[in-house]
């Protein structure tokens, strides 16, 4: 008998083929682990790799590996985000003049206006998320009555066509 020629597979060793070849670097969303000998197999941000076997989460690390300056720049484009700022920094001039017009010291006045800041931009951030969660809520309250509506208007449409011809039906014979 002849001896099979084929790489034998294990759960420990994919079996690898010279066609296969390393896939370009991409980025994603989410994490972005680049392939390597242990999780060539597995799909980016996956929690576990069920050819190898092994388990792979992701930590604080991985986390900070996927933040970008990019992020930074482009962070006045998310929603919210302006009023929190906004919010946060008035909350941090009113606390912090107050607190150093009734005598603290300045450098406890600028402790309490980066707390107000840090609570103010949270507060408004959160208020204004909830804010758009409703208004989408409502909408889409509003868009369901309006299909409803039309499916209801269809059906009367549909009725009125079907007593018409079963009237000319009637009074063709």
């Amino acid at each position: 008998m002849a001896a099979d020629t084929r790489e034998s597979t294990s759960p420990k060793q994919p079996r690898t083929s010279s066609a296969m070849t390393e896939p370009k670097a991409k980025t994603y969303d989410t994490f972005d682990y680049p392939a390597t000998k242990e999780n060539k197999d597995s799909l980016p941000g996956a929690i576990s790799n069920t050819v190898v076997g092994k388990q792979t989460e992701p930590g604080v690390v991985d986390a900070l590996k996927t933040i970008k300056l990019q992020d930074f720049k482009e962070v006045h484009k998310k929603p919210c985000t302006r009023e929190g700022f906004l919010a946060g920094i008035g909350a941090a001039f009113a606390v912090g003049s107050v607190r150093a017009i009734l005598g603290a010291p300045i450098f406890t006045a600028c402790n309490w206006a980066v707390g107000a800041f840090a609570f103010g931009s949270f507060a408004m951030h959160e208020y204004c998320q909830g804010k758009r969660r409703r208004e989408k809520e409502g909408i889409q309250k509003v868009n369901a009555a309006l299909l409803e509506k039309k499916i209801k208007e269809e059906m009367k449409r549909e009725e009125i066509r079907r007593a018409r011809r079963k009237a000319k039906e009637d009074s063709g014979q």
